[in-house]
């Protein structure tokens, strides 16, 4: 009798531990997570507050002469907007509107019509971002806004 009960005591002793040792694992394992899904929760919050406080201003369509390699004359009209994080960028971008047209009209009739075709939207982005960005620091002026995009593009 004293073999079943010093067996079962043991026994005991040892689910114990190992019920113990299983349940510390999974506590640990599970603040981890919960650590690691807050600060994603937190990351996803800041980008999203971002996206939302993000004012879009758009700008005029600009058209563009361009030139074949026949000699004819095309057409481009594109239209642009640019992304701001206040009012008081957007109202900059309205008052120096000419400007970042005649900045993307002289980058773009430099181009041929056919090099300008080949182009995707994502590259004739780029290459007027770029531009008004080196003329603006030509030109001793703030950049008002965080990223421009391409509503639109029609060739003629």
């Amino acid at each position: 009798m004293k073999k079943i009960v010093i067996a079962c005591v043991i026994s005991s002793v040892v689910a114990l531990g190992i019920a113990g040792g299983a349940g510390w694992g999974i506590y640990h394992s599970m603040a981890k997570r919960g650590t690691v899904t807050a600060e994603k929760t937190t990351d996803e919050a800041e980008e999203h507050q971002d996206e939302t406080s993000s004012i879009f201003v758009s700008l005029p369509e600009t058209v563009v002469t361009l030139h074949d390699n026949e000699g004819g004359d095309r057409y481009m009209v594109v239209e642009l907007v640019m992304v701001v994080d206040s009012d008081k960028d957007a109202e900059k971008i309205k008052k120096d509107e000419p400007l970042y047209q005649s900045i993307t009209v002289n980058e773009l009739s430099d181009m041929k019509y056919e090099d300008v075709r080949a182009l995707k939207i994502s590259d004739i982005r780029k290459n007027i971002f770029d531009t008004l960005k080196t003329e603006l620091v030509k030109r001793k002026m703030a950049t008002p806004y965080k990223d421009l995009l391409v509503k639109k593009v029609v060739f003629q």
